[in-house]
């Protein structure tokens, strides 16, 4: 009989890419895989499209007790899933989403599995990993932290990635990309939803990018930032091998072909940076609660990468730019990258579930 696992996670990509990876691997093992998530997030539509069966809640951030009110149908829906369902693990990602199931998994007695996937450990996994059987850790630093008495319930593994990141290779997708020999490559991303601060800057430096001929940009500008974008360069001379779009569908192929990148500093783009060595220059994003600092001190504490704050963007896109050329320190840079570097996490996390035994 096929045994059935159920993954919970959702809001943002950061939270679903990583479940989505263990989730391949686990119907690789022959699982049957239910996501469960928001109604209204981006997982529903997600999920499905890559193959997964998913039952959405309806539920909002529990920012006060009428919020928490408001939520009390989504642990009725969370536990008749569970309920029907007959999982025998339940693996939480973090968000608030995953509350409401990894509760219902507690009253029905369940085998309860969690992932944190930055530096700080997220509302979710701080209120259940106490009853879980594990909860795994994307970093050693948040290992250290964790009480002495607490530790054995944690494992470090890195991030679960999407499988053919372990098998690129810089060569090939500057080959794939027809960059030249000579040509570096600058890969400026603010993430989906863009980086005011990071495209302005970026705006002001354009004439000297122009007129360096060795300098390729790949620019994702964001979906809201790129109409105003393009107005603003109607005036400026961009070259021809220059890529600007709202978003790459590629980015980890652009990525793995860069020589530098320059990006905020969300869990699994630091992640990535790392499996893929990449010398990097972080801005993080201010608010305190997303944890974008704590993941960039990661990688700049180690010298892999150079940290800047939002006001300081302009002096990122000139350091970019006189970095690039560097060719010995970006070197030293991707060494220490190198030196952060985990195994395969999905299968890690995979292994270790208490599934396996007859």
């Amino acid at each position: 009989m096929t045994k059935k696992i159920i993954i919970t996670t959702g809001g943002t990509g950061g939270h679903i890419y990583p479940a989505l990876a263990v989730g391949k691997k686990l119907i690789d093992r022959g699982m049957d895989v239910l996501f469960v998530g928001s109604l209204s997030r981006m997982e529903k539509d997600i999920v499905p499209a890559e193959g997964f069966r998913f039952s959405g809640i309806d539920i909002n951030p529990f920012q006060n007790f009428r919020k928490i009110l408001s939520n009390i149908n989504s642990f009725i829906q969370a536990f008749k899933i569970v309920k029907k369902e007959k999982a025998e693990i339940i693996i939480g990602f973090g968000n608030y989403i995953s509350i409401p199931v990894l509760f219902a998994g507690l009253i029905l007695g369940k085998k309860i599995y969690l992932q944190e996937q930055n530096v700080d450990l997220g509302m979710a996994n701080r209120l259940f990993y106490k009853i879980a059987k594990k909860c795994f850790l994307a970093f050693d630093t948040t290992y250290e932290e964790i009480s002495i008495k607490d530790q054995h319930k944690f494992l470090v593994t890195g991030n679960p990635l999407r499988d053919d990141i372990y098998a690129m290779n810089k060569e090939v997708e500057r080959e794939r990309l027809k960059i030249g020999k000579d040509e570096k490559v600058l890969l400026i991303t603010g993430g989906s939803l863009g980086a005011k601060s990071l495209n302005e800057a970026v705006i002001k430096k354009l004439k000297d990018i122009y007129k360096d001929k060795t300098i390729r940009i790949y620019w994702a500008t964001g979906d809201k930032n790129f109409n105003e974008i393009n107005e603003k360069l109607v005036d400026q001379q961009i070259k021809m091998s220059d890529i600007i779009k709202p978003y790459f569908n590629n980015m980890i192929n652009i990525m793995a072909a860069a020589d530098l990148v320059v990006c905020r500093a969300g869990a699994l783009t630091v992640s990535e940076i790392i499996q893929l060595e990449k010398p990097s220059i972080l801005i993080p994003y201010n608010s305190i609660k997303v944890g974008q600092y704590q993941n960039a001190k990661i990688i700049s504490d180690n010298e892999a990468a150079l940290l800047y704050s939002d006001s300081k963007a302009d002096e990122a896109i000139e350091k970019a730019l006189e970095l690039i050329k560097n060719d010995e320190e970006l070197s030293k840079m991707s060494k220490k990258a190198k030196n952060l570097k985990k195994s395969n996490a999905a299968e890690k996390i995979v292994e270790c579930l208490d599934i396996w035994r007859g």
